[in-house]
């Protein structure tokens, strides 16, 4: 909401929600902030005061920026209490309600089953033992009791994986070392003796003793697209976008950055995982922020849709992938059009074919100052419709689709 002070960095800003609603052949549109603790306050203060997480955060300024923060809590000033995220993250339909991830007690994009209703999660904290933890609500919200997940260090989740009968957790080599900002650092570092893994936990599990450690070396996934069981050959498949340089997003070192789409195995019977990018050499392209058809999470799927996050960090169209053979189909926005992650809207539940729906995306044309909603067919990427907006829509990312008769039970 207001200019910063100091450093910025994208995942700093507060959560604004863009909504497109349709309605007998016509569009409406509307725009709110997500009034988060953090948000409440800073409208009553008239001015910043909560620290932003990336931009701020680095070397002695940072360590400044924390003391004169925990000082205005001493003195009443502000309440860090009820949480200090922005609500940025994503959103998710879950029990009969629209939820803002706010991200400071839980993962940016928990999962929701779509066979059992249940939705699954993960928490990290980067400060104190246990630095994670897994949880589960049924579907009609009651919440499982905390299983500690026990790693040596703080580790960068932003994401994580479920399928049939497992979740599949990330640790992987961006780590968080407070002490780094004493030396002027960033505390988000890449960790170059650690060696990323994969953990395979049970849905159900109540501890984490039976949770196995997996390694992947040199592979950091901001974001695991799907996962799913092979059983003939006793493996879980993720499938994800493997970043190099592993910590650009967060140290803004774009150059010679690669996002590769990839399959990655991890046999459970010889403990040990491969990896291959999914998409033939020649036609490498940086994938990243997109989605499988939501019906089919937690199984096997042949198509993802994903932004072409080219020139990075602009996205200038999305692809559809075909994750068995690496077929490759880009729908390009054209001109100096852009804009952020593309969103597959199945035509309805009981679709036979997996790609039968329409992608979504909001598009901004930085020559013309305008923004729109895309509406694609996701079958044969032709433009189905375009619906103009009165105001610029910023890039994002993590949108939903909800019929309005859900969200009137809500309101």
């Amino acid at each position: 909401m207001y200019e910063p002070l100091a450093g910025h960095h994208l995942f700093d800003g507060d959560g604004m929600v863009h909504a497109v609603k349709f309605h007998n052949g016509s569009a409406s549109y509307s725009c709110r902030f997500t009034e988060t603790n953090r948000l409440v306050q800073e409208k009553s203060l008239g001015k910043p005061v909560f620290p932003k997480a990336i931009g701020e955060l680095h070397g002695h300024s940072g360590i400044a920026r924390l003391l004169l923060f925990y000082a205005r809590g001493l003195f009443g000033i502000v309440d860090g209490k009820n949480g200090m995220g922005v609500a940025n993250a994503g959103l998710v339909y879950f029990n009969n309600r629209l939820l803002a991830i706010l991200k400071s007690t839980m993962i940016a994009h928990p999962k929701v089953d779509p066979v059992s209703g249940e939705l699954f999660a993960l928490s990290y904290d980067v400060i104190s033992k246990p630095y994670l933890k897994y949880f589960k609500f049924n579907k009609d919200g009651t919440k499982s009791k905390d299983v500690d997940i026990p790693l040596k260090v703080p580790t960068m989740m932003h994401d994580f994986a479920i399928t049939e009968n497992f979740v599949v957790v990330p640790d992987q080599q961006v780590v968080f070392k407070l002490g780094e900002m004493m030396r002027g650092g960033s505390p988000v570092v890449y960790d170059k003796e650690k060696v990323s893994r994969f953990g395979i936990l049970d849905k159900n599990a109540t501890d984490s003793d039976g949770i196995r450690w997996i390694e992947a070396p040199e592979c950091f996934c901001f974001h695991l697209w799907n996962a799913w069981e092979e059983k003939e050959t006793d493996e879980v498949v993720v499938i994800g976008s493997c970043m190099t340089p592993a910590d650009s997003i967060f140290n803004e070192c774009d150059e010679n950055l690669k996002s590769v789409l990839s399959e990655i195995r991890l046999n459970l019977k010889t403990g040990k995982s491969t990896r291959k990018a999914i998409i033939r050499e020649e036609e490498q392209v940086n994938l990243e922020a997109g989605m499988v058809n939501k019906n089919k999470l937690g199984r096997k799927t042949q198509f993802a849709y994903l932004a072409l996050a080219e020139p990075w960090p602009k996205v200038s169209g999305f692809a559809k992938v075909d994750l068995s053979s690496g077929e490759v189909k880009k729908y390009m926005y054209g001109g100096e059009k852009f804009g952020g992650e593309p969103m597959f809207l199945p035509r309805s539940a009981s679709s036979e074919r997996e790609d039968d729906g329409y992608i979504l995306a909001f598009v901004h044309d930085e020559k013309e100052w305008r923004s729109e909603l895309q509406v694609v067919n996701a079958m044969t990427l032709e433009l189905e419709a375009t619906i103009e907006l009165p105001s610029r829509v910023p890039y994002g990312f993590h949108g939903t689709f909800i019929q309005s008769k859900d969200l009137r039970k809500q309101a």
